[in-house]
């Protein structure tokens, strides 16, 4: 008897738990644009979160919220393939407690085999009066 009601309480937790993420409500249209500034923060959180590692020495419990692009442009040539993205962000720790606002500059070029790195970051601490525009994602 047990076992029948444990299965069964199982069963019901199981199949009424489920969440389902299609309609999310954003605030930002699914344009072409947006959705291109999307898919650049998503394939550049590695070194994003390289970069949060070497300035805080761990990542463990820091977390990168408001992300948005402020400058992508080409290196070399134009059809090169050799790109710098300049990301900003806000570092967060808890549930969100807003701690710094940075800017890192990423990069993919010749000097890193094709691998996007860090190249450089600027740090300046979060200001609690400051109003911080965030961009949701599309």
């Amino acid at each position: 008897m047990k076992t029948v009601v444990t299965k069964l309480l199982f069963g019901i937790i199981i199949f009424t738990t489920t969440t389902v993420y299609a309609d999310l409500p954003t605030n930002t249209k699914a344009t072409r644009e947006n959705l291109l500034e999307d898919a650049v923060i998503d394939l550049l959180e590695k070194p994003t979160y390289e970069a949060i590692e070497d300035y805080y020495g761990t990542t463990y419990t820091i977390g990168a919220f408001c992300q948005r692009v402020i400058a992508i442009k080409k290196l070399q040539h134009p059809g090169s393939w050799l790109f710098e993205v300049k990301l900003e962000f806000v570092t967060f720790t808890g549930s969100h407690k807003f701690m710094d606002i940075f800017t890192v500059t990423i990069h993919k070029d010749w000097e890193t085999e094709g691998k996007w790195e860090v190249k450089n970051y600027y740090v300046r601490k979060y200001d609690q009066s400051e109003k911080y525009e965030c961009r949701d994602p599309a």
